[in-house]
């Protein structure tokens, strides 16, 4: 399983919070999904078949700003 940090830019409120997390918990592969709005990060963690690259589309796909 890997866990990673994505970066995000544009996230303000709870309710932006929770649609990230429940989009993200839905796609196949993630075990856990924590999003921290104070510090604009995603902390995500997966196994195959979801890829970073994968979960970073969607979360751009969603209309926020990937950092690095």
């Amino acid at each position: 399983m890997k866990s990673e940090i994505i970066y995000i830019a544009g996230i303000e409120s709870e309710t932006q919070k929770a649609q990230i997390e429940q989009h993200l918990h839905a796609f196949h592969g993630v075990q856990e999904v924590v999003v921290d709005i104070l510090h604009g990060e995603i902390r995500i963690k997966f196994e195959t078949p979801a890829s970073l690259n994968n979960l970073e589309k969607e979360v751009y796909d969603l209309g926020y700003e990937i950092l690095y």
